[in-house]
């Protein structure tokens, strides 16, 4: 067995090589709203470019300088004419003073790219390096969505090698000083690394059937080893304390793998049902990180059940060799298998369960409350390192032009049913009502230029091209970026403001509220079919009607609090010495918060079920709660702690990422595993079971 499983690791560590250069990097909006088919529209309908690629052109001398419009002129026809670009637009080709700084001093060249949207960010990735740097008198830098995701996914490769490099010697150190033996860490740690190299092998098998993100190696490997090690740990700990008790080393395998392995198989089950439920959600991000997710997660469960026994019986012998605390044990009185700690922790919640249980719901509550204000958006350059070109370039288009490219929103206005084009003065009254809107800086149309209410500017030959076949386009410049409440105000305004026809509204702030939007939807659905499988799945396990509620409330509960941290800190901008630096926006990532309740939610019901594993198997025995309580935790509290703190390493690497949504995801789970351990599994669940009584066995018929 050992053999075989040497075999295929170092099979999975080849394939595993060139598995990054065949992930995904699009998926991150739902495909169908309303502002997507907008883009779609003014693809087809006009010559005008949406901006998958901005290049930003600095010049000594005046845009306007012959030589420098001539030079402009050129440059924006060899970008339209690369490989892969649909078109290009300048200041120098269009006279559209939206593309010139307020200096004179720089123009924008904005691009539209071909394909899908993988296929636009390899576009980019390609063209970007020979279109920036020096360009005969031009300085040349870019950003824009394509752009932008190519350095997301290369800061993500970056960061997943420095994590793997920290984590597993932070790893084996939580394992030693649990253990007390370097010998007793190698299977869990063996059974880790195999998680690591089968999962990135396995997306390389799911990226020839779907397109999957390249963040999902970053979140699967961390989410892999974590639950490798756990489940190596949980067997390696059941077969020491079956040795204890006296059975044999065949004895104790076999039965480290009956009892231990039953909930590894039920807690593996458990994982992957949470994340099924992104399966649900719209976003093909999420839907790739759910396939990821659940074939990492069932290769970790068959690695610790196929794997551990095997390696139990080859090290068994030599598995507490140089254990360094059997000393102070042995001094102590105190048996193994239990941490006379958290015994005396039960014993303590036993006694007085409403107090303990009151103030613990009252402290995650308090937690929970940030969640109530949380705003979201989409991911965009923001997201990544200052230092990266993406970010930079964006920050200099907002301070030095009138009008930023994330701040415009694109209205393609088509008639009614056998109708020509609409009519100039329907077009210019409908542009008046627009710029009277709140929030709303300027409206250009082909028929000028309007500012509250009135026209401040003539059509130039640039509005020719807001012209369509039978459609026109007007666009709309905004005060507030995508994903603030005063950009989503508006978007609600300009819909619901009566048009000459038909209007398709698109635009960064269109696309974040209609994203924001299609989640909030789906997400009752996603939650619904999530709670109901864990029931049955929990109902099974405990033969139990009100611990498998229990568990789902508490979970629900505990998981508020978290995703009231990563509001307190990431939105709202407190305490962030915690995380490292990060460019604050003022939302979270649309999809972070739904993956990371689904996976931290899946881990919360994995410590219950080691729990009361224990709990029933006393109960069974003596019938007494309150002792199977006090046991239940004094068996499992170590055990509990030391897996808690693996998965808060393994996950909280991500912190180290350059990445801000990386960073929400590792902080928010590393927060609520650490919480789940201590507070919720230590205190609330003996509460609430201790104040239930023999009510917690009870099952009709």
């Amino acid at each position: 067995m050992l053999c075989v499983a040497a075999l295929l690791a170092a099979v999975c560590a080849l394939l595993a090589g060139g598995s990054f250069d065949r992930l995904g990097q699009g998926g991150y909006t739902p495909g169908n709203t309303e502002a997507e088919r907008a883009d779609r529209a003014l693809a087809r309908q006009f010559a005008v470019s949406v901006g998958d690629l901005v290049l930003l052109a600095r010049t000594d001398s005046p845009a306007d300088d012959p030589g420098t419009r001539t030079a402009g002129a050129a440059f924006t026809r060899r970008v339209a004419g690369l490989e892969g670009v649909r078109r290009a637009a300048s200041y120098w080709t269009t006279g559209d003073p939206a593309l010139r700084s307020r200096d004179g001093q720089s123009s924008l060249v904005v691009a539209e790219l071909r394909g899908s949207e993988s296929d636009r960010v390899r576009t980019a990735a390609r063209i970007v390096p020979r279109l920036t740097g020096g360009q005969g008198p031009f300085e040349v830098s870019a950003t824009g969505p394509a752009w932008g995701r190519h350095e997301a996914v290369q800061q993500s490769r970056t960061d997943l090698v420095r994590a793997e490099l920290i984590v597993a010697p932070l790893v084996l150190l939580v394992l030693a000083t649990a253990y007390g033996s370097l010998v007793a860490t190698i299977v869990p740690m063996a059974i880790g690394l195999l998680s690591v190299a089968g999962g990135l092998t396995a997306l390389r098998l799911l990226s020839e059937f779907m397109e999957v993100s390249a963040f999902a190696a970053n979140i699967t490997t961390a989410l892999g080893f974590g639950l490798a090690v756990d489940y190596g740990l949980f067997l390696v700990a059941r077969y020491r304390e079956s040795i204890a008790a006296g059975l044999s080393e065949r004895q104790a395998v076999a039965e480290a793998r009956r009892s231990a392995g039953r909930t590894v198989l039920f807690s593996a089950l458990t994982v992957a049902l949470a994340l099924g439920a992104l399966l649900l959600l719209p976003m093909p991000f999420l839907k790739s990180l759910a396939c990821a997710g659940i074939a990492v997660v069932t290769l970790s469960a068959v690695a610790a059940l196929g794997v551990v026994p095997a390696l139990l019986t080859v090290l068994g012998p030599h598995l507490d060799r140089g254990d360094l605390w059997r000393a102070i044990r042995r001094r102590a009185g105190e048996s193994s298998a239990e941490s006379p700690g958290w015994r005396r922790v039960g014993l303590a919640v036993a006694r007085r369960p409403v107090l303990f249980g009151g103030g613990c719901c009252l402290l995650l509550a308090v937690l929970a409350l940030p969640f109530g204000h949380a705003r979201f958006g989409l991911v965009d350059e923001r997201s990544l390192p200052m230092s990266a070109s993406s970010h930079a370039t964006a920050d200099s288009i907002l301070a030095d032009f009138v009008s930023s490219p994330g701040r415009v929103l694109k209205l393609v206005l088509t008639p009614p049913a056998h109708s020509e084009r609409p009519a100039d003065a329907a077009v210019t009254r409908y542009a008046r009502q627009l710029s009277g809107l709140p929030g709303v800086t300027d409206v250009r149309s082909s028929a000028g230029t309007y500012r509250d209410g009135r026209r401040i500017a003539s059509p130039t030959p640039a509005s020719a091209a807001y012209h369509g076949r039978n459609a026109t386009l007007l666009t709309l410049t905004a005060l507030q970026g995508p994903g603030s409440p005063a950009a989503e105000r508006l978007v609600a305004d300009v819909r619901a403001l009566p048009a000459p026809g038909s209007v398709l509204v698109g635009g960064p702030a269109a696309l974040s509220a209609d994203t924001t939007e299609a989640m909030a939807h789906a997400l009752p659905r996603a939650g619904l079919a999530m709670l109901i499988s864990t029931f049955v799945l929990l109902l099974l396990f405990t033969r139990s009607l009100l611990l498998p509620v229990k568990a789902l409330l508490v979970g629900l509960l505990s998981l508020t609090a978290s995703l009231g941290a990563i509001v307190l800190v990431f939105q709202d901008h407190h305490a962030t010495w915690l995380v490292g630096g990060f460019t604050p926006t003022g939302t979270l990532e649309t999809s972070i918060p739904p993956l990371m309740f689904c996976i931290a939610f899946g881990l919360s019901i994995d410590y219950e079920l080691f729990l009361l594993s224990r709990v029933r198997e006393h109960y069974t025995a003596h019938g007494d709660n309150r002792a199977a309580v006090v046991f239940g935790i004094a068996r499992t509290g170590r055990l509990v702690s030391a897996s808690a703190l693996v998965v808060a390493i393994s996950m909280g690497a991500l912190l180290l990422s350059g990445i801000t949504s990386l960073k929400i995801l590792g902080f928010g789970l590393a927060v609520a595993v650490l919480v789940d351990a201590t507070l919720v599994r230590g205190v609330l669940v003996p509460a609430a079971m201790c104040l239930a009584g023999r009510a917690n066995w009870w099952l009709p018929g």
